[in-house]
């Protein structure tokens, strides 16, 4: 899974109708370097505390769901 596929799984989770340009990291300038590979991978913590991680896919609806509860 890609940012840009991250972003419109949100935006077509939210109903909203949004063009997601995906584009490479070299072609986003920043100050800082940028790794070519920024997954997070959580299995060590998940060993070390006997966690089980919901697929994000299946949480994103309820994520979404409360989005802006907070304001």
């Amino acid at each position: 899974t890609s940012w840009a596929d991250f972003a419109r799984a949100i935006f077509a989770t939210a109903g909203l109708d949004c063009e997601v340009v995906g584009i490479p990291t070299s072609a986003w300038p920043t100050p800082a370097r940028r790794p070519l590979n920024s997954r997070l991978d959580c299995s060590a913590t998940a060993r070390a505390f006997g966690l089980t991680r919901p697929d994000w896919r299946a949480m994103l609806p309820a994520l979404v769901a409360t989005s802006g509860d907070d304001q």
